[in-house]
């Protein structure tokens, strides 16, 4: 895939205290990808969406853990899998059932010692922040906030760590803007097209874009909404992208919005 750049499409505010959608901080396209899954770090729920915004409260559901940072569908579009940044959990959740079936704590899976190191035992408050899932081979990704930032894929079942990755700026993880202290990963979404990931970063407002074989960013494209001012999403925690429609979803915990846009080619 050649450079690309983002166009807004449209901004929906998908924010609902009635129902405790206050800070969405993860984003997965349904298996048809006609709806949206997000979830809230202080709400024990499950939110569907349609694609502006609007919650389908018939199917949405509440399960019995809070504090979920991020949130994907299976490859075969039957369960969901979630993240628990303070257990630095994964949550496999039935959506048929609309309860949890499993919950695997990274540090009860095999391999855990080769990533141990970088999740001290007194947690710093920067663990699992995002997920997605490899729909060709079902393995799960977890992305740790900062401090540093890894990818971590996990096997489908999440009872092994396949593998890991330290992202910095050896392999393309800098900004302009922000140190290398400071920039963090928030959200992640796979991309079956070329085995390579979106990964949103909440203090340097864009997407990388990552090529996992080569270990390499493609590109970085800031998350810009050009309103009259030229201003960029505050506080992006999920991200889905539907390669089919060219489209990428962006969810704002600060502003509890949903942002449309469209992945356009430059030149």
């Amino acid at each position: 895939m050649g450079s690309c750049r983002l166009e807004l499409i449209s901004s929906h505010r998908i924010g609902d205290p009635g129902i405790g959608l206050n800070e969405p901080s993860g984003l997965t396209l349904n298996a048809d990808r006609t709806a949206l899954y997000t979830v809230c770090d202080d709400t024990k729920a499950i939110f569907c969406l349609d694609l502006k915004g609007q919650v389908l409260l018939q199917r949405s559901f509440f399960i019995s853990e809070a504090g979920l940072e991020g949130i994907a569908l299976s490859a075969d579009g039957t369960q969901l899998f979630a993240v628990q940044e303070e257990t630095n959990a994964v949550l496999i959740i039935d959506i048929a059932a609309r309860c949890e079936r499993q919950r695997q704590p990274l540090a009860a899976m095999a391999n855990y010692d080769a990533v141990a190191e970088h999740f001290p035992e007194r947690p710093d408050n920067k663990g699992l922040e995002g997920i997605t899932v490899n729909p060709v081979n079902g393995h799960v990704f977890v992305v740790k906030e900062s401090q540093p930032g890894l990818l971590i894929e996990l096997d489908a079942q999440c009872r092994s760590i396949l593998s890991s990755r330290c992202l910095g700026a050896a392999n393309g993880f800098s900004h302009p803007k922000v140190g290398p202290d400071k920039l963090d990963f928030s959200g992640l979404s796979y991309d079956p097209r070329n085995d390579s990931l979106w990964i949103v970063s909440d203090q340097g407002r864009c997407l990388f874009h990552y090529d996992w074989e080569q270990d390499v960013v493609l590109q970085r494209l800031d998350l810009e909404i050009d309103d009259g001012k030229r201003r960029l999403v505050r506080k992006a925690e999920g991200v889905a992208v539907d390669p089919e429609r060219g489209h990428v979803y962006v969810v704002s915990d600060r502003d509890a919005r949903l942002y449309v846009f469209k992945l356009a080619a430059t030149g």
